[in-house]
Order: C-alpha cells, then sequence, then structure tokens
C-alpha cells in the first residue's frame, strides 16, 4: 500500500502546489493582524483564526473530494483487481492519504495559530478545540461521499454532492431572509456561546466524536471496497 500512497502523492503533486498559495495566503492573516494590531480582543482574534481555519479546511475539502479521479480507468481498475488484496489496498490508499493530509494540516495550523497567539498573549484554547471538529468534519465528510464517488465515478458522485450541497445552502438562505435570526444574538455573543460550547469538558458530544468519526471512516472504507467493482461502469477505458 505504501507504493500506492506514493502514487497518489506524485498523481496531485501539481494540485498540491496549486493550493499552496491559497493557504499560505490564508496562513499569513494569523500573523498579519497580530502585527497591524496589537492590541486585538481574545474574541477578534479568534475569529480571524477561526475563519482562516474554515478556509483552508474547505479548500482542502475540494481537493480532496478529486482524489479517485485520477483512477478512474477501467484498465487500471483491471489491474487493481489482478493484484492479491488489490481492492482493499487501493481504496485503503485513498482514506489514508486523505486522512494524513487533513491531519497534517490541522497540526501546521496549530503551530501558527501558536505562533500567533504567543505574540498577542492570547489564550486559543478554544481555536484548538475549534480545528479538531474542523477535522473530524472533515473525515465525516469524506466517509460520506466516498462511497459514492467510488460506486458512481467523480462526476456523478460530485453531482449527488452538489444536489445536497445546494438544498443545504437553499435552505440557509431560506432561514436567513425569513427566519427568526434573533435566537443567534450578536457576534460577540454567538461567539461567547460557541466558547462555552466548545470548552465544555463535560460535553458528551465532543467526547465522543473523535471514536464515531473513526468508526464511520473506516466503515465507509469498508462499504467503498465492496462498490469499486460497481462503479467501473462509469469508467474510461
Amino acid at each position: 500500500m505504501f507504493g500506492l500512497l506514493y502514487k497518489e502523492l506524485i498523481i496531485h503533486k501539481k494540485q498540491l502546489l496549486m493550493i499552496l498559495p491559497i493557504i499560505v495566503f490564508a496562513l499569513g492573516w494569523t500573523i498579519v493582524p497580530v502585527q497591524t494590531t496589537p492590541d486585538l480582543n481574545e474574541w477578534e482574534l479568534d475569529l480571524v483564526l477561526g475563519m482562516v481555519s474554515v478556509m483552508i479546511m474547505l479548500t482542502l475539502e475540494m481537493f480532496e473530494s478529486g482524489i479517485m479521479e485520477g483512477d478512474e480507468r477501467k484498465k487500471w481498475q483491471d489491474y487493481i483487481v489482478s493484484v492479491k488484496d488489490g481492492i482493499h489496498m487501493q481504496i485503503a490508499a485513498k482514506y489514508v492519504f486523505n486522512a494524513a493530509l487533513s491531519c497534517s494540516m490541522v497540526v501546521i495550523m496549530t503551530i501558527f495559530f501558536s505562533a500567533a497567539s504567543a505574540v498577542n498573549g492570547t489564550d486559543i484554547t478554544i481555536i484548538n478545540v475549534l480545528l479538531m471538529q474542523l477535522l473530524w468534519l472533515q473525515l465525516l465528510i469524506r466517509a460520506l461521499e466516498m462511497p459514492f464517488l467510488v460506486r458512481f465515478g467523480t462526476k456523478q458522485g460530485n453531482l449527488f454532492r452538489m444536489v445536497l450541497i445546494g438544498a443545504v445552502t437553499m435552505g440557509l438562505i431560506v432561514y436567513g431572509l425569513f427566519g427568526d435570526l434573533s435566537v443567534f444574538g450578536s457576534l460577540e455573543s454567538f461567539l461567547k456561546w460557541m466558547k462555552d460550547f466548545l470548552t465544555d469538558e463535560s460535553s458528551t458530544i465532543l467526547r465522543l466524536t473523535p471514536a464515531v468519526t473513526w468508526v464511520l471512516y473506516y466503515l465507509s472504507y469498508r462499504i467503498s471496497c465492496r462498490l469499486y467493482l460497481k462503479g467501473g461502469e462509469y469508467y474510461d477505458k
């Protein structure tokens, strides 16, 4: 499987280099506000770091959703099937590569955010917790969409994903236009509520999230292995 992981790195090297400037630019914003406005309030710095976290994870999400595209060829599928445990190694390489990429990015962001915190002298515990929750969310999204990508190919699989995202987005827009937004209060009060939730050590949700996510990730892998051969009908020759 290590050979397949190396193949993933080589195949997606160009894409990784393309998104690198976006990530560097986003991470740069973790330092710029601190240098230009050294007296930032703690919640203001948390807001900046939170926005950067979401931006980078969304960028990774777009990249990782296309990880199957390079192997959607009948010849490659026929070769993998002929190798002992080839299907399991093929799918496992995709899942491990995505998980390793997301985990590595969280580590990098943690280092940059800690530097910003040290310069400004503020506590970013909430951001570290938010980063971990974004990581679990990223892996959960992969667990939900990978079986679709394996079974129907990248084009058809992404169509299902776009329909789902469009429905959720439309629902949020409708609620934003006609729903009661007073429950969220001001931006500062909303951030305070989020901080209290994320730093609640007794929260059952926060405690169970990692275990539940990894279990679902593994189950998704097993499902994808079973669906791999059926997806060949959507592959190019």
